[in-house]
């Protein structure tokens, strides 16, 4: 019997962190006087789906948490947030250190 990508769950983290994003999302909605098919509609994304989004679906693509980010105006927050990501310990530092000054395109080979 197959069963669909959205039976599978998310890691208890994951699931944490997706839900306080929702919880988020609806908190900012309501403070800005904004009804689910208002910011559905000025996301281009379908009432259904910030539905699901608010409830913390983890069936929702990363696509339409960006569209609904940026319809609220705190897309910011979420960029700057995406750029400290492993550079609390250091890792991304020091894979950016070893990256070459120049990829080239060298056909095949």
């Amino acid at each position: 019997m197959r069963t669909s990508s959205t039976a599978q769950r998310l890691p208890f983290e994951a699931e944490d962190g997706l839900k306080a994003l929702a919880e988020r999302v609806r908190t900012v909605r309501k403070a800005r006087g904004l009804t689910q098919p208002d910011l559905a509609s000025k996301a281009g994304i379908s009432t259904n789906t910030l539905v699901t989004m608010e409830k913390g679906g983890g069936s929702v693509q990363l696509g339409y948490w960006l569209k609904v980010l940026w319809a609220l105006d705190v897309l910011g927050g979420f960029t700057d947030a995406v750029s400290r990501l492993g550079r609390d310990d250091g890792d991304v530092a020091l894979l950016e250190l070893q990256l070459p000054q120049r990829v080239r395109g060298g056909g095949s080979r």
